[in-house]
């Protein structure tokens, strides 16, 4: 038996949207087979069919093992032998790491739970993922990449013929894809195949053996990896050639505008770091997981409290009790996890453009919708955000679309300071320029910006200096003169260099 799975003549209609125009998809033994487009192009929506999410439109057949596969949830699908890691997470934050790794499946004795049992199991996994958590922590204390291991973790543990990792590195750093990517040869090994799919290129050219490419809702081939090279790639997803992947603008670097002095957070995630950027400046947070990148603006922003340091904003010091106390100054988040703290996923892009600027919307004291559609419309047009209508639920548009539906929140509030955290995280090289190039013209209206990212290249590629942080302490700093993978993460691992 060649496939181990086969998806002929497959397409999905939601109203208004064709997600999937007869596509095709074939996967063998103890492959890694990449699934690669913009977003949009239908990846996602073909796993949810596969995963019993959601029911394929009639006519077209799905092969498991040679023979018909039809299931109608995720519980069907695992049973069957195909296990997901989701791109959006989907933890119970209330309950612990072992209970969340064997939720519906629990270990049992005499009929009962055998929560020791379970308990030792997760502590097997977890160390062997390279995670230092308890299985006794709960979700809510982890960071979203920890988190993300779980997620990983818990598929890795079913006995799948067929795992589907939609983004499984969207949210951890170089070290911890290393750590993946050894699960994922031993799986090889085993015969299981992987579908995997991601927008790092490094990652496709790294680990997969042969990529099918959707644009669009359609398939547009299939391939051996080594037959393939980054700007091939790059065209069959977009259509075009895109040669400069992170456009770097010139920008006149002026003043210091943000300075965070001596910051330290209530819970000592982060220990006397200080940062400071300039106008037309664009400064990088590296580091790897729970170096305190994030634990660091947050706290900046009013979002932790703060035991110790001191914010000033243009020369002024601000005492930040909330986050309407800074955003007064002029300094925006773009939070990491859009779908949790970015965005409303149930209003509409006119809701959520007005949410932090609404004073702006007001006529005469009260919120006036043609306004905020009028707002909508120019950083509908500014950012190229794809979408019917400002009145689109931002829960429907691709991940790409969302992310600049929550930068377009922010410029309309005219900020002089905006801190991104992730901002490409989880989406398509198209979209991933259009951002880098939105922050290169912020830069040279004289904005300044700080931006958290995973992908050194990333920050190597957009930033003028690189802080980098490593256990909650400012490790070192870079000039972009100076940059290098190696000396980076070097800082990151805090090794003497």
């Amino acid at each position: 038996m060649e496939y181990i799975l086969e998806l002929k003549d497959i397409s999905k209609t939601f109203p208004g949207v064709k997600a999937l125009d007869h596509v095709q998809l074939q996967v063998k033994p103890g492959e890694v087979h990449a699934l690669m487009g913009e977003n949009g192009a239908g990846k996602s929506t073909l796993m949810k069919i596969l995963m019993g999410i959601y029911k394929k439109d009639p006519g077209g057949e799905i092969l498991f093992n040679g023979r018909p596969y039809e299931v109608s949830n995720p519980k069907e699908a695992i049973d069957t032998g195909v296990a997901m890691i989701h791109q959006e997470l989907n933890p119970i934050y209330d309950m612990t790491v072992y209970e969340n790794i064997f939720v519906g499946r629990e270990l049992r004795k005499h009929g009962l739970v055998d929560k020791k049992a379970e308990i030792e199991a997760s502590r097997k996994l977890i160390e062997d993922c390279g995670l230092h958590v308890s299985p006794m922590n709960t979700l809510r204390e982890l960071t979203v990449a920890q988190c993300q291991l779980i997620e990983i973790i818990k598929a890795i543990s079913v006995d799948a013929k067929v795992i589907i990792m939609d983004e499984p590195t969207a949210a951890i750093t170089d070290r911890e894809v290393e750590i993946l990517f050894g699960h994922i040869r031993r799986l090889k090994a085993q015969g299981v195949a992987i579908i995997y799919i991601s927008h790092r290129m490094s990652e496709i050219f790294s680990i997969c053996d042969r990529v099918t490419v959707y644009r669009d809702g359609q398939y547009i081939g299939c391939g051996e990896t080594k037959d393939l090279d980054e700007a091939q790639l790059i065209k069959m997803m977009v259509g075009r050639e895109i040669t400069d992947v992170f456009p770097k603008s010139e920008a006149k670097i002026g003043e210091v505008v943000f300075e965070a002095n001596h910051i330290v957070r209530a819970d000592h995630k982060v220990k006397d770091v200080s940062i400071s950027v300039r106008r037309g400046e664009i400064l990088g947070i590296g580091g790897l997981v729970g170096a305190g990148r994030s634990e660091l603006v947050e706290g900046i922003f009013g979002l932790h409290r703060l035991a110790g340091g001191e914010i000033v904003v243009r020369g002024e010091h601000v005492r930040v009790r909330s986050p309407k106390d800074i955003i007064k100054k002029g300094v925006a988040l773009v939070t990491e996890d859009r779908k949790v703290t970015g965005l409303n996923l149930r209003g509409t892009i006119n809701d959520n453009i007005a949410v932090v600027a609404i004073s702006k919307l007001l006529d005469h004291g009260l919120y006036s919708k043609k306004k905020a559609r009028a707002a909508s419309a120019e950083y509908i047009e500014k950012l190229k955000i794809k979408t019917p209508s400002s009145d689109q639920i931002v829960g429907d548009l691709s991940g790409g679309n969302q992310q600049k539906v929550v930068i377009a929140k922010w410029l309309l509030s005219e900020p002089d300071v905006i801190i991104m955290d992730e901002p490409t995280r989880g989406i398509d090289v198209g979209a991933k320029r259009d951002i880098y190039l939105l922050i290169g013209s912020l830069v040279q209206q004289g904005k300044a910006v700080i931006m958290i990212s995973s992908e050194i290249p990333e920050l190597m590629g957009v930033c003028d200096r690189i802080a980098v942080m490593s256990e909650g302490v400012l490790s070192g700093e870079v000039q972009r003169e100076d940059f290098s993978q190696e000396r980076i993460m070097a800082l990151a691992s805090a090794i003497e260099v």
